[in-house]
Formats: structure tokens, C-alpha cells, sequence
């Protein structure tokens, strides 16, 4: 009735104002007054990733020749209104989504190359990580901070920057946000836009809640979900609504949390709604079928839905078009906006830290102006500002300004004291969980971990960095390990059980995010306490205690960009040794030695679903005084989590399973991501290790050990790349990406070892 009522209003204008058309000139100005025509106004709903309808749905109104004279928009639907606002068009607002990395915007994923080198080299990642604010562990507000959101809505609204009044853009626009102190709607009409989107669109417990001009907001569909009233209140006469709403629902379709979460935003918003929907003169409601409001993936078919909703509407439409022309011709103004690619900028100011932090902001971004930056740039600097972890709701603006356009950058300082945890199990360690604790100075970082599994460790280092490039740290450690030696039946002939005390003070410089060069002085207090030979049950147990002293080099080198899955780059660990003596049985033992260490692979993509992995590996013992245990290279076994830097792991061999001074061995895996998140692995390692303890000798005694030892002396190629030296292995894994890390299973043989080896992981490593 509503909508007839306005068609028909609309037609007696038209035919009043022909009618005045023969009248004398009296009335000339009642005629003027008459031929106004009315306001439209276009309101886009909430909805999540379900609001890439309302760019399918803008296409067809355009398509109907309507004018659009205000548009408004809440949550997802005021980032579609408010790049319609700028002036994109719904061909561009289409492209532009299909260019964007959907998973890494809404995670929050930061490239791998942005990464700071310190976390590249101590790789982990932990399921939950609590803040300590004043004495008391903070739960995050949400699961991501959204720095990538803002980033994007930031680059597309850049051409508009100037447009402080809404008002003033090409389409004038509005959009809803939440105070959650007040649990006020908050309309937004001049200020950021980008930030006053992002305040819209901030889903409860997903994204950051967004402190802007006073307020603390979120989602602003908890309040206001279909803005009709206030495109009223701002002159609209004639109201097109694209409503995504649930209005009413069953179990059924509630299932997941996702469901429950945007049916719980349509309930508390449900009044409101209701009242838009009645005062809307055209009402649009897509058919999303089965998309939620995290299916950001699926924007073409949710844009198809769109356009097919609008679509049957396509006659009211244009019935209202052609009567809106009927009241006097006029040309349907529509923009056509691209993205900005750079922009000259007089300055940049920080703001939300100290002046201290914000020095140290500023220079990232030089002290040349004015100086032409592409856009790219700006938000590279932004992205390894906040891949640190030091800094949070990081977000810029440009401000247009007499002396020039400035950049200004908002941020604020991460809580400097948080705890995490981690868990893992894989069967060459056992289960773990680690405790960590990370604390931040001005100048200082210290970080404890605290391992509680089968294998534990302590773990506390402090860290000063001195410039930029240089830093200093001070490692102290304790930790436990089981180890076997092993038959060529794969039964243990000599359980033992290592534990090792070090202190690790190293110098480090890292000209750059990839690679680094570490200088350091190394003690090892160890014990080797045997657990009884298994062939010999009368033999007493002998521990050992030992100080190893070293002085070493490290140059470490990682371009890969992903950690559990790289698809390309390079990564190149090299390590080398001086240990002053061997302080092992005798005084022909006393003598200074070197070992040397490489680990190399590099990784190449093939296609979108293959990626091959080609490397090396290379352990070796100078001198003439052999190791001792402690320092000697011990191959084997699957796990990533490296205990010492002499583990070395070798497809098909059990954990540790060789004790050797010389190895070098050529590795590869085919990787194929074959659907979605699962992913299979086969590989292949094969090599030579030189006079080994290992699995191969069967009842070896204590004092066979020592003469073996003895022998060790001799370092002849001749005798290292002998037939019986070699050792090839090969395995097949299955694994499964989730969101508590990867979940693997592994079965794989060598040449050298009877039964077959099966590795399971759950979990992130650490």
C-alpha cells in the first residue's frame, strides 16, 4: 500500500506539473516549486560477508536509472554505501573484491617476510596468549585487532580524504556504529570515514572494538541495523531498502556459532528493523541461501544473489525511475572512482604513544618531505610496525593541511607483560605444554619458557637491543631428554637419559627481516645418566658430568613465506664451532676442534596446489680429537622441535638413532595441498654417516664405545663415502591444517633399519 501510495503521489505531481505548464505567469513560481524532484535514498543492512549482495543489488537499481541521492549503510553494508559514496561503481567494488586476500584480511595474517627474524628463528606459535594488566590476566577483546581491515578500508577511501563532511562526497552518506560504553547507536557523517566504516563493521568478538572520537565502538547492527530513519532525518523522501536480515529463523538453520552470533545481531536489533522495514518504499531481500556472515570467500555467488533479488524487483524499479523522469527530464549522475596509488605527503605525525615510541614510529617513515609515497609503501612500513607485537590498532589517516597533505599514524603500545601457552605432542617427545612469559622495558625484553612434558626444559633470556641492527642476549637453560641406542631390529640396546645446563651469551646483528649473524660464548654443564644396558642387566649404571665450553657463529637466512607449508623461499642455517678441548677420557683427548653445520633448502611453487622442496644437510667434525657425546651429531626422527642444535632430523631413522662426527645427506618433499586444508607430504633423504653409534651394532658394551671413539680420530673421505655408509630413507605424510596447528601422521623405512617408523604430531611445534 505504501509503495502504491507513492507511485501514485509521484504521478499527480507529474500531471499537476503538465497541467501548470498552460497557466499564466503568476504561478510561475509554484511551477518551479513543483518540479523539484524527490530525494532517493539507498539503505544497505548489516550482514557480514552476506553484504556483498548489496553491490549485485546496486547494479541493477543503477541499471533501473534511478538516481541516488543518499545512500547509508551498517556493518558490512556501510563499507558497500560508503565505497558507493566515494564513487566506486559496482563493476569496480567487484573487482576490487575479487583482488583481496580474504583469509589473510580477517585473520589478521601477517606475510611470513614481515616477521621479525627473532621469531623466524625461535618458530612457534601458541593457542592462547592473556595480557597482564596491573597484576591481573586480561582475556583479548577479540580474535583479531583488524589491522588489515583497516589498512584496506583506509587505501580505498584515500580518494576521498579531503571529504571530511560526509555530506560533501559525491553520494553523501552515513553509517551506524555501537558505543559499548553507552549502548548508544552512533551515527557517523563527517570525521574518518575509513574509521567510522570500521567502527560499523567491528563483528562482537572477532575484531578490535574501535576507540574513536570518545566512543568505544562495535558492530553498530547491535543497535541499528537498517539506518531508514536517519536517511529520512538527512532529506530523503523515497526510501530503497536492501534488507539481509533473518527475520525469523528454526533450529535447523541455526548450527554453527557463526549462525547463532548473526542471528543474535538480528535479535537485539529486531524493533528497529521491523519499523525500516514498513517505512522502506522499495524493500529488496536477497536469497543468500546458505552463506553466512563469514563466508568472505563466496563473494561472487553472494553478489549473484544479489543481483537477483533486485532483480524481481526490476519493475518497481523502473516504474519509479520513468515517473521520476516524468516530473522533468534529467541525467542520472554516476561516478566512476578508482584507487589511489600514491599520494605526496608534507609530514607524518604519531599519535596514541609516547614520545619516545612515536620518535621511533616516525622513522620508519624517513625524514625526507615532501616526499611521494605509493600506497604499497605506506602499508608495508604499517605491516612491519605491527608485526613486532609491540604496537596495536595501528591505522592512518591523511589530512589535508596549508602546509601540505600529512600523514597521521594512530597506534597504541601492547600490553608489556603476556602469558601463553602452547601444547603439542609428537612421539619423539612426548606430550608438552609450554608456559611462556614475555616482558617488555624501554630498552629490554625478557622472555621464560617453561616446558612441562615428558622432555622439560627451563628456559629464561633477556635481550637489550643497542641500535636497530645490534642487540645483546644472556640465555640460561635446563633441560632433560631421553635417548636409545637401538639394534638393527629397532629394539633399544641402551636407554640414557641426557641432562644439559647451559649459559649462552651471544652478540647479534640483523641487517635486515631475513637473516642474521650471531657471535657467542657458550658453557654446557651435562650429565649422561645410563638407565642399564638392556643386553647386559648386571651392568652398573655410569653417569657422567661434563663442562663443554664453546665459542661459535651462527648466520641464519629465512625467506620462506609460510612456516609449516612454504611454497617458496629459501632457508639457510650455518653454524660453526671452537671447542677448546674434549674433556672426554684421556689427555689425547685434550686437544682444541671445530665443528661445522649447514642446513639449507629452498622451496619452489608448482602451480597452486604443488610445491617441491629441494635441500642439504652437512655435519662435520675438524681436527684430529674426537666429540664428545654431548657435541657429536645425532640424526634421526621427525619432529621439528629441536632441543639442541646438533638434532638433526633423517626420514625413516628412529629419534636419534645415530650418533656420528661426520654426516652429510641431500633431502626432498613433494608437497600437494589436494583440498582445502589437508595436505599430504612425501619424502626422501639419503646420505652417508661416518663410524655412527648407532642402531647397527648389536650388544655393544661400554668399552666397545671407547675404542669406537677412538677410531673416530681419523677424518678420511675414503672411509666416510663407503657403501655401508649410506643410508637412504623414504616416507609418506598425511596431515591437516587446523587452528590449533597441524595435525600429522608419517610412515617411512631406510635402507638400514628392519621395521618401519610411524611419526604422529598434533599440534604447532615449539
Amino acid at each position: 500500500m505504501k509503495h502504491f501510495l507513492t507511485t501514485v503521489t509521484i504521478m499527480l505531481l507529474a500531471l499537476t506539473v503538465n497541467a501548470q505548464d498552460s497557466l499564466v505567469a503568476s504561478k510561475t513560481d509554484t511551477v518551479q516549486t513543483l518540479k523539484k524532484r524527490p530525494k532517493v535514498g539507498v539503505v544497505l543492512s548489516g550482514g557480514g560477508a552476506k553484504g556483498f549482495a548489496h553491490i549485485g543489488a546496486l547494479k541493477v537499481i543503477e541499471e533501473a536509472g534511478i538516481p541516488i541521492d543518499y545512500i547509508a549503510g551498517t556493518s558490512m553494508g556501510s563499507i558497500v554505501g560508503g565505497l558507493y559514496a566515494v564513487g566506486y561503481d559496482p563493476e569496480m567494488m567487484k573487482k576490487l573484491c575479487t583482488e583481496q586476500d580474504w583469509d589473510k584480511i580477517i585473520k589478521d595474517q601477517i606475510p611470513r617476510k614481515f616477521l621479525p627474524l627473532e621469531k623466524r628463528i625461535n618458530e612457534r606459535h601458541y593457542i592462547l596468549t592473556v595480557p597482564c594488566k596491573k597484576g591481573k590476566l586480561k582475556l583479548k577483546r577479540s580474535f583479531v585487532d583488524g589491522m588489515y581491515v583497516n589498512m584496506l578500508l583506509t587505501r580505498l577511501t584515500l580518494p576521498a580524504y579531503k571529504d571530511r563532511d560526509f555530506d560533501s562526497l559525491p553520494v553523501p552518506f552515513l553509517c551506524i556504529g555501537t558505543d559499548m560504553l553507552s549502548a548508544d547507536a552512533i551515527e557517523f557523517n563527517k570525521g574518518s570515514l575509513a574509521q567510522s566504516i570500521r567502527s560499523s563493521m567491528s563483528i562482537p568478538f572477532l575484531f578490535e572494538p574501535v576507540s574513536y572520537d570518545g566512543y568505544l565502538l562495535c558492530d553498530g547492527g547491535l543497535t541499528n541495523n537498517f539506518p531508514v530513519r536517519n536517511v529520512r532525518e538527512h532529506g530523503a523522501d523515497i526510501i530503497i531498502g536492501v534488507d539481509l536480515e533473518i527475520i525469523k529463523s528454526n533450529p535447523e538453520v541455526l548450527d554453527n556459532s557463526l549462525k547463532v552470533l548473526e542471528r543474535l545481531i538480528a535479535v537485539v536489533s529486531q524493533d528497529e528493523s521491523n519499523k525500516a522495514r514498513e517505512e522502506c518504499d522499495i524493500l529488496i531481500r536477497p536469497d543468500i541461501g546458505k552463506a553466512n556472515i563469514m563466508s568472505f570467500n563466496d563473494f561472487d555467488p553472494i553478489m549473484k544473489c544479489g543481483e537477483e533479488g533486485a532483480r524481481a524487483k526490476f519493475p518497481e524499479l523502473k516504474r519509479l525511475a520513468d515517473s521520476l523522469q516524468a516530473l522533468g527530464p534529467f541525467e542520472v549522475e554516476r561516478h566512476h572512482t578508482q584507487p589511489i596509488d600514491s599520494i605526496t605527503l608534507a609530514g607524518v605525525e604519531v599519535e596514541g604513544v609516547d614520545e619516545y615510541q612515536a620518535g621511533i614510529l616516525k622513522s620508519e617513515f624517513g625524514s625526507e618531505f615532501p616526499h611521494t609515497f605509493a600506497v604499497d609503501e605506506i602499508e608495508t612500513i604499517l605491516i612491519k610496525i605491527y608485526s613486532q607485537g609491540y604496537y596495536s590498532n595501528v591505522w592512518y589517516e591523511v589530512i589535508d593541511r596549508p602546509e601540505g597533505d600529512i600523514l597521521i599514524l594512530h597506534s597504541k603500545t601492547t600490553t608489556s607483560l603476556t602469558f601463553s601457552l602452547g601444547l603439542h605432542y609428537d612421539n619423539n617427545y612426548g606430550v608438552g605444554a609450554l608456559l611462556n612469559m614475555n616482558a617488555r622495558t624501554k630498552h629490554f625484553t625478557y622472555n621464560v619458557d617453561l616446558n612441562i612434558s615428558d622432555n622439560p626444559y627451563v628456559k629464561a633470556r633477556a635481550t637489550h637491543r643497542y641500535t636497530k641492527l645490534l642487540s645483546g642476549s644472556a640465555e640460561l637453560a635446563a633441560m632433560g631428554i631421553m635417548s636409545n641406542l637401538y639394534s638393527e631390529d629397532g629394539k633399544i640396546v641402551a636407554p640414557y637419559k641426557l641432562q644439559t645446563n647451559y649459559l649462552d651469551m651471544y652478540l647479534q646483528m640483523t641487517p635486515s627481516v631475513t637473516q642474521a649473524f650471531r657471535l657467542g660464548l657458550r658453557a654446557d654443564y651435562y650429565i649422561m645418566k645410563d638407565e642399564k644396558y638392556v643386553s647386559d642387566p648386571d651392568m652398573e649404571s655410569d653417569d657422567e658430568y661434563r663442562i663443554s665450553p664453546k665459542a661459535y657463529f651462527n648466520y641464519f637466512f629465512n625467506n620462506e613465506d609460510q612456516t609449516d607449508f612454504p611454497r617458496k623461499g629459501w632457508n639457510i642455517n650455518l653454524q660453526a664451532n671452537f671447542l677448546p678441548y674434549n674433556g672426554f677420557y684421556d689427555e689425547d683427548f685434550e686437544h682444541p676442534m671445530f665443528t661445522v653445520q649447514a642446513d639449507v633448502r629452498k622451496s619452489f611453487s608448482i602451480g597452486k596446489r604443488h610445491a617441491f622442496r629441494l635441500g642439504g644437510v652437512w655435519a662435520q667434525r675438524l681436527g684430529d680429537t674426537p666429540l664428545n657425546a654431548v657435541d657429536m651429531f645425532l640424526f634421526g626422527g621427525q619432529s621439528k622441535m629441536r632441543y639442541l642444535n646438533n638434532l638433526i632430523s633423517f626420514t625413516g631413522l628412529p629419534f636419534q638413532a645415530v650418533y656420528t662426527e661426520f654426516g652429510a645427506y641431500a633431502k626432498t618433499a613433494w608437497q600437494y595441498n589436494f583440498y582445502k586444508n589437508f595436505y599430504a607430504i612425501a619424502s626422501c633423504d639419503a646420505g652417508y654417516f661416518k663410524n655412527y653409534l648407532d642402531i647397527y651394532r648389536k650388544n655393544m658394551s661400554s668399552d666397545d664405545i671407547i675404542n669406537l671413539l677412538h677410531n673416530l680420530g681419523e677424518n678420511s673421505f675414503d672411509t666416510w663415502f663407503m657403501s655401508d655408509n649410506f643410508i637412504i630413507g623414504a616416507g609418506l605424510t598425511l596431515g591437516i591444517k587446523t587452528l590449533f596447528g597441524p595435525i600429522e601422521v608419517q610412515v617411512s623405512k631406510t635402507n638400514k633399519v628392519d621395521k618401519w617408523c610411524l611419526f604422529v604430531n598434533v599440534g604447532f611445534w615449539f
